[in-house]
């Protein structure tokens, strides 16, 4: 991700974004890219140059609580309609009236409510990892933790509650190995036991749990990792877990109107599965995109043999697929004219 082509715009309550643009050249649309915890815009490293080179539009920003964007503590700040607000405005700052949104982690779940509050600023939705997120306006997180494990026969989201603890910055800058050994780990099913269950990241932590790294995270994206962290720190970023484990996330959804729920059924889909992803398993995925909201849309799914940093380690093949789904609608859409 050259720096050259990294740009700030500051929002309309005051917040400074620091993002990735190049301009598309015509006729190719422009890709709006959001990332997740705990990452920047690097993390689309191998997927926007493919891009880039084919003369798409690229804008990829460094989330809030993130890289160059600015960092605010308090959770407030990160409710979706807000965040959606502030991608809407470098949207406009860079006068593109529609873009195809590509989401990973907690971007899957920016992307999301995009869909929802503003869905005639896009011609189409690509999921990694994690699908489409519904509004869950009346939902607890202890109700939601007891469903899931109901549903997956484990503790998945245990883990949400040690960000949302007041040490959790602490504990992790003072243990940043194990910290990066346990969130890229390179047995993906170690998340079962380290990560997902209630108390079991804290644990795993302060035992200095150390593994080697997987295969697609070199020792120069680790040091990367450990300098963002260092400098920025992670009071910030786990605010994302935050407005989850509160009540914020839930009451902001609250404004979400019933034919707003879902992305419009014009809008092509598609859903990156990744096989070997422990707390975003693919079946939960792909039984959201196979439910009834879903039974109108054109929902294309591929599958990866990959686990949650699957933009990392399959990122050409997935700069492939994506390409070719575009492709495939966009002719559509011209046959149609």
């Amino acid at each position: 991700m050259d720096t050259q082509f990294y740009k700030v715009f500051t929002t309309s309550r005051e917040v400074k974004y620091s993002y990735f643009f190049s301009s598309a050249k015509s006729p190719k649309p422009t890709l709006l890219f959001l990332h997740g915890f705990p990452s920047t815009a690097r993390d689309w490293r191998h997927i926007v140059p493919y891009f880039k080179e084919r003369g798409y539009g690229i804008v990829a920003p460094d989330m809030l609580g993130y890289g160059g964007t600015d960092k605010p503590v308090d959770p407030a700040a990160y409710v979706p309609s807000l965040i959606s607000k502030d991608i809407v405005e470098i949207l406009d700052v860079e006068q593109l009236d529609r873009v195809i949104g590509i989401g990973h982690d907690w971007g899957a779940k920016a992307l999301s409510r995009l869909a929802n509050y503003y869905p005639e600023r896009f011609t189409a939705y690509a999921w990694l990892a994690v699908p489409f997120v519904t509004p869950s306006p009346l939902v607890d997180f202890s109700v939601v933790q007891q469903i899931v494990k109901q549903r997956v026969g484990y503790d998945m989201y245990g883990y949400w509650q040690f960000f949302s603890e007041d040490d959790a910055d602490k504990v992790i800058q003072e243990h940043m190995d194990s910290f990066i050994a346990i969130l890229w780990p390179h047995d993906p099913s170690c998340w079962k036991e380290r990560l997902a269950p209630t108390g079991a990241l804290k644990k795993t932590l302060l035992e200095d749990f150390r593994t080697p790294l997987p295969s697609y995270l070199t020792e120069e994206d680790k040091q990367d990792v450990v300098r963002t962290f260092r400098e920025g720190g992670f009071q910030a970023p786990t605010c994302w877990y935050k407005i989850m484990t509160s009540k914020l996330g839930a009451q902001d959804d609250q404004q979400i109107t019933p034919d707003h729920a879902y992305p419009p059924v014009t809008a092509p889909l598609f859903f990156g599965a990744a096989n070997l992803d422990f707390v975003c398993p693919p079946a939960n995925g792909l039984a959201m995109f196979k439910s009834d909201a879903f039974k109108e849309h054109e929902v294309t799914i591929k599958s990866y043999d990959a686990d949650h940093w699957l933009i990392l380690s399959n990122g050409p093949q997935i700069g492939h697929d994506l390409e070719a789904w575009i492709l495939g609608f966009s002719t559509s859409q011209k046959a149609h004219i």
